[in-house]
């Protein structure tokens, strides 16, 4: 399966004779099958990127929804890019999906072209960065998970600006469907590109937790390994400008201040590529030391992923500050957990959790300090096993639907693109 195809004919017939076993590739997960619907092979390309962790905790997300609520004669198939002798971090139940190409395979039209014609590929799910050239009767879908460079333009640099235009026009253009992950990313995506309205497809993704089997809560060391208090509040983000990590910290200063003594622990990886010399970091240590915070506000950083389940189930509360998101896998987990969540009041976080226990400005510390004062008392800490279960089984119901809804979508691709012209 790493072998290269190329443009001979024994290179075309070694890859033929691997097809049977590609297409039949599955997942171990007992399929909802969609029996209205033709059976599709569905590729979706994949270039590991270094650094974005969420990139792959988000491809496995999608496989599995995907395969769970497949026909039984569909396909997903992972095309899995890479330079000779380049390894990417394993994926192990996703294995039996994966085919390896080199990256010039896909970046070469005639190669691509053939690969997908022997794979009998029906639709590509492009996920990660620009879409490839059209193919006549090959359904193309993409996603666009947010356009934070167009309502938030000083974030990020002219060039970056116009990089991202000319990705989000061109998987506009190119794509039969584009999947966005909330209404309020399609209300961006139409002030973008008007025209986009008859393409766009509203899928939100549902929580990894979803897809896994959680370890027992009560026996979690989370809070002797990192000496934390039993209630706390967590703060899961990046430490990144607009996720307002300052915002939490001046609050935190005026609950001291005012005697109500409320634990903050922040997790996230400590950098950002459009700051090298983490101003913010530095910003947010600075001024949780210059306020007498150490004992209130702890910044853990990133921490392992096993960690960071526990503490989303200890937490008494999570809090999501951010001044803008695409779709909120911080608050997706929390709610997939049976945790209470307290967010910014963008339209982002109102969609996604209107049963929160509180919204506030995202530039307001008084706001969220008040609003803290009031929930405190309510709120116990966790693990919840009884709200747990019931939140998984919810969030399990909402990846099916999720699966369900990617798969029409490719459908309607395919139909759209075949009317175009036919498969060669």
């Amino acid at each position: 399966m790493g072998q290269s195809p190329g443009n001979s004919d024994q290179s075309r017939t070694r890859w033929k004779t691997i097809q049977s076993d590609l297409i039949s590739a599955r997942l171990c997960l007992q399929p909802v099958p969609i029996r209205e619907a033709p059976a599709l092979t569905v590729a979706i390309p994949f270039d590991y990127a270094a650094g974005w962790s969420a990139q792959t905790s988000f491809l496995r997300s999608v496989c599995i929804a995907l395969n769970r609520t497949a026909h039984p004669k569909s396909s997903v198939l992972v095309l899995n890019q890479s330079a000779a002798g380049e390894h990417h971090p394993a994926l192990p139940d996703l294995s039996d999906s994966f085919l390896s190409i080199p990256r010039e395979v896909w970046k070469d039209q005639k190669d691509r072209t053939a690969l997908l014609d022997d794979l009998k590929v029906d639709c590509i799910l492009n996920l990660f960065g620009t879409p490839p050239g059209a193919v006549p009767g090959l359904g193309l879908v993409g996603w666009i998970p947010d356009f934070q460079h167009f309502r938030l333009p000083s974030f990020f640099t002219e060039k970056e600006r116009d990089s991202r235009d000319r990705q989000f026009r061109e998987i506009l253009g190119n794509c039969h469907r584009i999947i966005l992950s909330s209404l309020d990313a399609e209300r961006d995506c139409l002030r973008f590109q008007p025209d986009s309205a008859t393409k766009t497809r509203v899928h939100p993704f549902p929580s990894g937790m979803a897809f896994q089997n959680l370890p027992d809560s009560s026996g979690s060391p989370v809070l002797e390994k990192y000496h934390l208090p039993e209630k706390f509040v967590l703060v899961a983000n990046q430490f990144w400008a607009h996720k307002c990590h300052l915002t939490v910290v001046d609050a935190a200063k005026l609950l001291a201040e005012s005697g109500v003594d409320i634990p903050f622990v922040l997790t996230g990886l400590p950098s950002d590529y459009r700051d090298p010399a983490n101003t913010i970091v530095s910003k947010v240590l600075q001024r949780i030391s210059m306020g007498g915070l150490r004992d209130r506000v702890i910044a853990l950083a990133q921490v392992p992923y096993p960690d960071l389940i526990a503490l989303l189930r200890h937490a008494a509360l999570v809090l999501q500050p951010s001044s803008f998101e695409g779709w909120s896998t911080t608050v997706q987990d929390a709610k997939a957990l049976g945790r209470p969540v307290a967010c910014s009041s963008i339209a982002l976080h109102r969609e996604q959790a209107p049963n929160a226990v509180g919204f506030f400005d995202h530039q307001s510390p008084g706001e969220l300090a008040e609003l803290l004062r009031a929930q405190w008392p309510k709120l116990l800490p966790g693990p919840d096993p009884a709200a747990e279960s019931i939140a998984l089984d919810e969030e399990r119901d909402f990846a099916d639907q999720y699966g369900r809804q990617m798969w029409r979508t490719c459908f309607e691709a395919v139909a759209t693109a075949r009317a175009k012209a036919p498969r060669l």
